[in-house]
């Protein structure tokens, strides 16, 4: 049985103080986390293992100071392979890091290494071209979710005490939320997007897991930049909204979970209050989170690959795609094909419609913020498929776990999920807090008061 003092379990923040206080030195914390991630190696969370020290001189003042991340394969780091899990890019080799992992650097952090994605980012399920798809740690005969599948299981397994993702529909929230680990989603644009492999131009944003909130606040200090601000403390105990539609059409034990995690919010003194949305449609949330990306995705390829001039033409990348899904959503794409201006501003027409209607409800109801399972469902099995069945009939496996998660994506809303508890076969569940957009340090606070208080550690 591990010790509770290993390396391995402590979070972020201590993972600092311990380097600090020289209480282990940064080579046996790098070899600790390099033992466990070896023993580990079933779970597929690394497409590339670096263990890298950091790129600057750091100091113990750093808030970053000597720790470990783990970095999902669309987020350069220079002089670490960026794949994207697509074989076009198998030996894509980026000679400058991206923004947000130069500002954790220059903060003391180090590579952990690569972490496996869904190809291109562009599917829930963590396929990809370079290896088989990353496991739960929970429930190794599931997938952790996508399509920031490695750096969730890494995070969840303890190989790493957080990382980075990036998250379009949902890609940092869904694999968190399957895994039991934090997944958090700034307000678009609050973090740079430069050197990131992305499918969105108006909907992608890189995001970090951890495990715990505290941890989350930290490394949102570290990637806003000039962009974070001090955060007021709440002053008030939190008020959500349950917005109806994001409670229909539930796995039972997923809301069973769900309704006993408010139902410890409500005790401990939060002010939850249920309400309709007139005029919601699904069909036109899960339209423009698809419609939207796809779009934009030829063009926003193509402004990556230019940075990098040995990496292939984008058309040359797309026609390489291996993955089906992946496939069917790309082809139509090549040489300018795919939705046209006209559908596209229909779609964000019906983003901006939602935002207004959500600030209107949460004005109304004096809400922090709205409140939700992250999924509907919980992790699938590891030969899950394109589709899936639900009581309703055959249904989008891609669409059936964005559903929740694409609000807050099609909004530019920040956004978190945190644990909520575990089905009945111990699959973790995740219970998701959107908030205006901007309000993130807000939305900071009251996750971490409800993840304190769904794990025992807090109160209102």
């Amino acid at each position: 049985m591990r010790r509770p003092s290993e390396p391995t379990d402590w979070t972020l923040a201590q993972t600092v103080a311990h380097l600090r206080a020289l209480r282990i030195s940064p080579a046996a914390y790098r070899e600790a986390l390099a033992v466990r991630t070896r023993e580990h190696a079933h779970l597929n969370a690394y497409v590339s293992e670096a263990f890298h020290t950091a790129l600057d001189e750091v100091t113990p003042e750093n808030p970053l100071f000597g720790v470990l991340l783990a970095v999902k394969d669309n987020i350069d780091v220079a002089g670490v392979r960026t794949t994207a899990g697509t074989p076009a890019l198998r030996r894509h080799l980026p000679s400058r890091s991206s923004t947000v992992w130069e500002r954790c650097a220059r903060a003391g952090a180090a590579l952990a290494g690569k972490t496996a994605l869904h190809e291109l980012a562009y599917g829930i399920t963590g396929h990809h071209a370079l290896g088989p798809p990353s496991l739960n740690p929970s429930a190794p005969d599931h997938l952790a979710g996508g399509s920031s599948s490695g750096t969730a299981a890494a995070v969840a397994a303890r190989l790493v005490p957080a990382g980075l993702g990036t998250d379009t529909g949902g890609s940092v929230r869904i694999p968190a939320a399957l895994c039991g680990v934090i997944g958090y989603r700034p307000t678009l644009g609050r973090y740079p997007a430069d050197g990131v492999v992305r499918v969105s131009t108006s909907r992608d944003t890189v995001g970090v897991m951890t495990r715990d909130v505290h941890d989350a606040r930290l490394l949102d200090r570290v990637l806003a930049g000039p962009h974070a601000r001090a955060a007021t403390p709440l002053r008030r105990v939190p008020r959500a909204v349950l917005p109806a539609p994001l409670w229909e059409d539930l796995d039972p034990q997923v809301e069973h979970v769900c309704r006993a995690a408010c139902e410890r919010l409500s005790v401990a003194g939060w002010e939850l209050v249920e309400r309709a949305l007139p005029g919601f449609s699904w069909h036109d949330v899960l339209r423009s989170a698809t419609l939207v990306p796809a779009h934009e995705t030829r063009c926003a390829l193509a402004g990556y690959l230019t940075r990098h001039p040995a990496a292939p033409e984008v058309d040359d990348v797309l026609r390489a795609v291996s993955s089906e899904d992946v496939r069917d959503l790309v082809l139509p794409l090549l040489g300018g094909g795919g939705p046209g201006r006209t559908a596209y501003e229909e779609a964000l027409n019906s983003a901006r419609l939602l935002a207004s209607r959500l600030d209107a409800l949460r004005r109304r109801e004096g809400a922090h913020v709205l409140l939700a399972p992250a999924t509907t469902l919980p992790a699938p099995g590891k030969d899950m498929g394109a589709a899936l069945v639900r009581p309703s009939g055959e249904a989008s496996t891609f669409l059936t776990y964005i559903r929740n998660t694409a609000v807050a994506a099609v909004t530019g809303s920040p956004s978190i999920t945190v644990p909520a508890g575990h089905t009945a076969s111990g699959l973790p569940v995740g219970l998701l807090l959107d908030a205006a957009p901007g309000a993130d340090t807000m939305l900071l606070d009251v996750a971490e008061r409800a993840a304190d208080l769904l794990t025992g550690r807090g109160s209102a």
